[in-house]
């Protein structure tokens, strides 16, 4: 559940800083190998190419800070007890019973 809030506030982190910083890579690089030079549009008064960045932007890096968030955090160091049935082997206290 912690690794979905890091996966989020990166993702939101990103996303924003490309719209400040529109060459981010590798959003930025992706967008114009992929781009149609005669198509321009907006969307709600933003460049296409801009958001379209800025959501592979904040794809890639919050994926990449979430796994090295989960490989430094390490797996679950809780050890669990698992119920071992162990039978009543004759003794000689009990051998005479």
């Amino acid at each position: 559940m912690l690794g979905l809030l890091v996966f989020v506030g990166s993702f939101i982190s990103f996303f924003s800083a490309t719209f400040m910083f529109p060459v981010t890579p590798p959003g930025n690089l992706i967008v114009d190998f992929f781009r149609n030079s005669e198509a321009t549009y907006m969307i709600a008064g933003v460049s296409g190419d801009l958001l379209i960045s800025a959501i592979i932007n904040g794809l890639i890096w919050g994926t990449t800070i979430t796994v090295v968030y989960s490989y430094l955090r390490g797996p679950k160091k809780e050890k669990k007890d698992l119920p071992i049935w162990v039978p009543g082997y004759a003794t000689s206290n009990n051998s005479r019973d």
